[in-house]
């Protein structure tokens, strides 16, 4: 499941303290990084459109051996993995959701863990 706040809600964020910031304050290159930072993920986001949602919808529909909604099903693997239950695979399933998550908030990243092996 996709990180809040969505893609649009960063461009609008980005936008917004675009508009407010302070161009000559102490810290205007480090807000300016952030902004780039944001509208970066909003790309990546819009790149790949609804596939990380329905990948994830999928494999949690046969992990779980249920159907429903993405948050529906991210909830009952939840309570499956407090109650001591985590179906065979949930680890695998949840390191390929955080590398999807990674590939578009923080690729550069992403990128050394694979070279970590």
């Amino acid at each position: 499941m996709r990180k809040r706040p969505s893609g649009p809600a960063l461009i609008e964020i980005a936008d917004a303290t675009e508009a407010t910031a302070a161009p000559d304050a102490g810290n205007a290159n480090y807000i300016a990084a952030m902004i780039r930072n944001a509208r970066a993920i909003a790309g990546r986001q819009a790149d790949a459109g609804q596939a990380p949602e329905d990948i994830e919808t999928a494999a949690l529909k046969t992990l779980l051996g249920a159907d429903g909604s993405l948050e529906d099903l991210n909830r009952a693997l939840a309570h499956a993995i407090r109650a001591g239950n985590a179906p065979k695979g949930t680890h695998a399933h949840l390191t390929a959701v955080v590398r999807s998550e990674l590939g578009e908030s923080n690729p550069r990243y992403l990128s050394r863990l694979a070279d970590d092996g």
